[in-house]
């Protein structure tokens, strides 16, 4: 597998045109001035990329061994356009043309040393000379999320009204729908700091580029000068959606076994992601963060997790722009259930591999949010021996027979002490388990209970079974005894079994956590959001904790299935209606190591349990 820079998702630097300080382009310069007659034209370079870059992770897990090419599909381009806009910087510059780009050359460039995947180069034609700062902003594939108006000042935006005079923070509150369309992704402009972040330092509040600026001195006075021109603006993309991959080469059942003892097969029967958010802002927005937070001081090497180490390859320019790898989605801090889309009876996919991903919008919160009900999941549906079997009580590691249930069942309520009072009244004969019959009350998958005992008549000398009807019919205060004490039991249908995995994005290498953590000499009663991820006396939960979980675009996360320690959830389990941190106090169900790979790509341990 080609560990490229891939992924429109993973990344995707813009890099602008040539400035002036570049020899080659004030030569160019020179010979092409600028326009004067009212109208001009310019290159694009339109990059889906893959950029090779040096590790700066000692365990190698670090940008370079974390961007993957993916597939194909995922480069197809069936439709661009060009928003230019106008001001004296990228925040205040208003909307001034749309751009239908005529594509000259396409081409797929080599795979090392700093490659991109996939290049178009266009041509694009302003109606009229600028009198300030130009940005572009491209849109792949927008159908249904960007397109062209009546006229080119205009834009229809998610499907609504022509509208015109945007901004570009218009583009990072607006939200839409879909970004998928017949296998094609929605893309745009990735966003870039521009100072370096991993092991260094990246400044309070670095500069986040998404704009590509447009250098004047590069706007000829017609097409070819346009086309024949060396220097050109880059514009570097991302995909504008997630992607999930699952590996179930590892599974094993070793930690399970059957009451006798045998060991338990275990088969992969499919997965399927869930509590995803139903939309998703056009551009990608950076949230109002501290952008130099710094991981644990346990965390010695790309400490400065949100923003990259390694710059992007650029063709122009001396200045250096970095990948950024977060992102505030439209219910970063306030959300409820209905934002997001689940179910309790999942269509699930067989396919495996990365030729089988799954995708969805990104999924991000604070540290405040970061709680079962908002975070995007992954169900994973596992086969233990190919038929039912029961658990009981804490262990999880034990898969019952029914007949083993059901005797154990017997011996509890023959101990207690209100059958036996019962008992004495009908015989003086001693019951074995043979003599009962045990009913449950569902033959569902799921927790249940006993609903029906009955005894052999046989066993009965002291009254007649013909006159005391209660020898054969339900023993209402003794089930209700026994259920009591019973401890739970659950029916796996069968021999289905569900397991839930939580997507996380920096994770275990970045913003590690563990069931010890919490203040010096206390531990907390209940799960809560300070208890679980607590702020310390440093006040540090942000820079501890923001991001463990969480999804971006452009990010691909790999979920590689290990062994089953624990039997799971003998139905879907159901999305906590409260507010219930990803992370638990007792040992977890699932543990997971997370690879940091940036179409990104994420990989992901699990072990079941």
């Amino acid at each position: 597998m080609k560990k490229l820079s891939f992924l429109v998702m993973a990344a995707a630097a813009l890099v602008f045109a040539a400035c002036s300080s570049d020899k080659d382009a004030v030569a160019e310069a020179g010979q092409n001035p600028l326009v004067t007659n009212g109208s001009g034209y310019f290159k694009v370079n339109l990059n889906l990329p893959t950029q090779v870059v040096s590790s700066t992770r000692a365990d190698g897990w670090g940008e370079s061994s974390n961007l993957d090419d993916g597939l194909t599909n995922e480069y197809d381009v069936t439709s661009v356009l060009l928003l230019i806009f106008e001001g004296t910087d990228e925040g205040s510059a208003t909307l001034k043309q749309v751009i239908t780009p005529t594509e000259k050359t396409s081409a797929t460039a080599s795979d090392s040393p700093n490659q991109i995947t996939t290049k178009r180069e266009y041509t694009a034609k302003l109606n009229n000379a600028p009198t300030s700062n130009l940005y572009a902003l491209a849109v792949i594939n927008g159908a249904g999320v960007i397109e062209g108006g009546s006229d080119a000042t205009k834009v229809k935006i998610g499907g609504g009204a022509e509208t015109s005079g945007i901004t570009l923070s218009d583009l990072q509150v607006a939200t839409s729908q879909p970004f998928i369309t017949s296998d094609k992704f929605f893309m745009t402009n990735a966003v870039l700091s521009t100072k370096q972040g991993g092991s260094a330092d990246p400044t309070a509040a670095p500069t986040m580029q998404i704009l590509a600026p447009i250098d004047a001195a590069f706007i000829y006075d017609t097409e070819a000068a346009a086309a024949s021109g060396t220097a050109a603006t880059d514009i570097y993309v991302e995909r504008g959606v997630a992607k999930v991959t699952i590996n179930t080469t590892g599974l094993t059942s070793t930690a399970l076994a059957t009451k006798g003892g045998s060991s338990v097969s275990a088969s992969f029967e499919g997965w399927v992601l869930d509590n995803t958010q139903k939309q998703s802002y056009i551009v990608r927005k950076v949230p109002s963060i501290a952008w130099n937070l710094t991981s644990k001081e346990s965390i010695t090497t790309d400490a400065y997790r949100f923003v990259g180490g390694n710059s992007v390859d650029r063709m122009y320019g001396t200045d250096k722009l970095f990948r950024t790898y977060w992102a505030e989605d439209p219910t970063y801090s306030t959300f409820t259930a209905a934002d997001f889309t689940t179910t309790t009876t999942p269509t699930f996919v067989t396919t495996t591999g990365e030729s089988a991903p799954l995708y969805c919008y990104e999924n991000t919160f604070d540290v405040a949010h970061q709680v079962r009900q908002g975070t995007t999941r992954a169900i994973i549906k596992v086969n233990l021996n190919s038929s039912d079997f029961y658990t009981i009580g804490a262990d999880r590691k034990t898969l019952y027979s029914l007949d083993d249930v059901k005797n154990l069942i017997k011996t509890d309520l023959m101990n207690q002490s209100a059958f036996a009072t019962w008992w004495a009244t009908q015989s003086t004969m001693t019951l074995t388990s043979a003599d009962l019959t045990i009913t449950f009350s569902s033959t569902d998958a799921g927790i249940v209970t006993v609903s029906d005992v009955t005894v052999d008549k046989s066993k009965c000398d002291i009254t007649s079974p013909a006159t005391d009807p209660s020898i054969n019919t339900e023993l209402p205060a003794v089930i209700t005894s026994l259920n009591t004490q019973l401890a739970r039991v659950e029916y796996f249908k069968g021999g289905d079994v569900y397991y839930q995995v939580r997507i996380k994005h920096f994770g275990d290498n970045l913003t590690p956590w563990n069931s010890s953590e919490w203040k010096t000499g206390f531990k907390p009663a209940e799960a809560t959001i300070a208890n679980i991820y607590p702020t310390a006396d440093d006040s540090r939960q942000d820079a501890n904790y923001l991001g463990r979980y969480g999804m971006v675009r452009n990010n691909w996360y790999d979920l590689v299935i290990g062994a089953i320690l624990k039997v799971g959830d003998s139905t879907v389990p159901a999305i906590p209606g409260d507010d219930h941190p990803d992370d638990e106090l007792d040992e977890s169900y699932i543990k997971a190591r997370i690879n940091i790979l940036s179409w990104a790509k994420r990989t992901q341990n699990w072990n079941l349990k």
